[in-house]
């Protein structure tokens, strides 16, 4: 079983490739927040991977959220356990979060893995350099290839350390949960289509379609920007993110 979450299809990417070569499936985040199923057991027999993005040094906040009401059931407690992480910028500190997190749950990653993708965080990351992004995603390949390798060999002890020290991620923590605030999001109404592609897609449904317009409907989501980049019109905005472009992961087929 291979747990992933992926808002611009990075980290689909990466769960598929594994899910090729081990021949496990793939279990989307989203879609267990939204049947609320919190009872996952592994059956006998198979490996069990996560693959997350990396969201202010440490883990998107959907996952904290399902994890602090999640009861995971190896049934095989010698089944090899693996954590892999994406980033743009840096990974901070979110594979010994990883570790802590999921080790509340009994769980204890036998290998914790990084691979470096292209950073969407479109406020602070300029995205309109297709060679540049696709240097970044053929490095995140590469890297998604050796990781590939090793949980095949189900290698242990693999892991990095942390970018920071406990004080600056949990001020990045801090951060993030402050700009979580779904009054950030700024709608072009001239330019949306109607489509509903925002609202079908969020993964904690925080839009609504409203006289055929998005509304976001809840305080804070979990920020992952999936509206804002995939949205065909380029009408919805996030913190003046909108001038330095869109990303989408063009390798998978995005699910709605």
């Amino acid at each position: 079983m291979i747990v992933y979450f992926s808002a611009t299809g990075t980290n689909k990417y990466v769960a598929q490739e594994l899910a090729k070569a081990t021949g496990e499936e793939i279990v989307p985040l989203k879609e267990l927040v939204r049947q609320q199923k919190y009872q996952l057991t592994v059956p006998a027999g198979e490996n069990f991977g996560v693959v997350m993005p990396t969201y202010w040094e440490g883990l998107p906040s959907i996952l904290l959220d399902y994890l602090s009401q999640a009861e995971i059931d190896l049934e095989d407690q010698k089944a090899y356990c693996y954590f892999v992480a994406t980033y743009g910028c840096d990974y901070g500190n979110i594979l010994s979060t990883a570790q802590k997190e999921f080790g509340k749950l009994g769980i204890q990653f036998d290998s914790l893995y990084a691979a470096r993708f292209v950073d969407n965080w479109s406020p602070m990351f300029y995205l309109k350099d297709v060679d540049r992004n696709r240097r970044a995603e053929e490095n995140g390949e590469a890297e998604t290839r050796r990781i590939v390798q090793q949980v095949l060999r189900k290698e242990k002890g693999h892991t990095l350390p942390n970018q920071m020290s406990a004080l600056g991620a949990a001020a990045a923590k801090a951060n993030y949960n402050r700009i979580r605030k779904t009054k950030r999001f700024r709608l072009d109404i001239h330019k949306c289509i109607g489509c509903g592609l925002c609202a079908k897609q969020c993964p904690l449904d925080a839009i609504e379609i409203q006289e055929g317009r998005p509304v976001w409907v809840k305080k804070k989501c979990t920020l992952c920007l999936g509206c804002f980049h995939r949205c065909p019109a380029g009408a919805i905005d996030y913190d003046g993110g909108l001038r330095n472009g869109q990303y989408v992961y063009t390798k998978v087929a995005l699910d709605n």
